[in-house]
């Protein structure tokens, strides 16, 4: 172990106080379930009131996280959260403080399936910061979400825990039972169809390249 893992935290003695806090601090939350809790527990920091409410927001009801990061973007003034569920992640961020109006800065972010992530790229940015940067398409828009922290060991990580939890979740859906393709349609007819189905729809890739394959292998059938 070295100096910047005393900075950040990442020694056995520090994870398990650090755990200790947390389970005191929010034990006894109403808002928080059994599986947030622990998650939250093995998070790289405590998180402030603003950070716990963004926690909140990222899981939707009945999801079970399987890892947290927080994190403040200090140059911004930025709080922010990054949570992994077995399907899916969310990353939400927002500003500091409170708008002139009295309000609270809108909450910014999104989260996201698994099939829709196309890129997930680790860049180190100005000021020693880096940055998790998560691009896709969820079926009806494109996204692009971004996690920047200090702690280049702890975007590290959790990309490679995202890429792994990736991979589970497309063993998943592959193991599961195909759609059979029937139609009358010509095969560029058929084609056509499928693409069309798949913008309107999000319909996974997996699912779509495996229906072009029958369709081009004619093993469509006819109605």
């Amino acid at each position: 172990m070295g100096l910047q893992d005393l900075i950040f935290g990442r020694t056995a003695k520090q994870r398990a106080r650090r755990a200790e806090k947390i389970q005191k601090k929010f034990g006894s939350d109403p808002t928080l379930t059994p599986a947030m809790l622990e998650a939250l527990k093995r998070a790289n920091d405590v998180p402030d009131k603003d950070q716990i409410e963004l926690y909140r927001l990222a899981v939707p009801e009945g999801a079970e996280p399987t890892r947290v990061s927080v994190g403040l973007l200090t140059r911004e003034a930025r709080d922010q959260v990054a949570v992994l569920f077995p399907d899916g992640l969310s990353i939400l961020g927002r500003e500091a403080g409170k708008q002139k109006n009295g309000e609270k800065f809108p909450v910014k972010g999104a989260q996201v399936p698994f099939w829709g992530i196309q890129s997930v790229d680790v860049r180190t940015l100005r000021d020693t910061e880096t940055a998790l940067i998560v691009t896709g398409n969820d079926g009806s828009r494109p996204y692009q979400l971004v996690y920047i922290i200090a702690d280049y060991v702890e975007v590290g990580s959790f990309a490679k825990d995202l890429e792994a939890a990736r991979a589970a979740d497309a063993q998943r859906r592959a193991g599961q039972p195909s759609a059979t393709v029937t139609s009358s349609l010509s095969q560029e007819e058929q084609l056509a169809a499928l693409q069309q189905m798949r913008e309107m729809t999000g319909m996974p890739a997996d699912a779509y390249e495996a229906a072009v394959r029958q369709v081009r292998e004619g093993r469509t059938t006819s109605e």
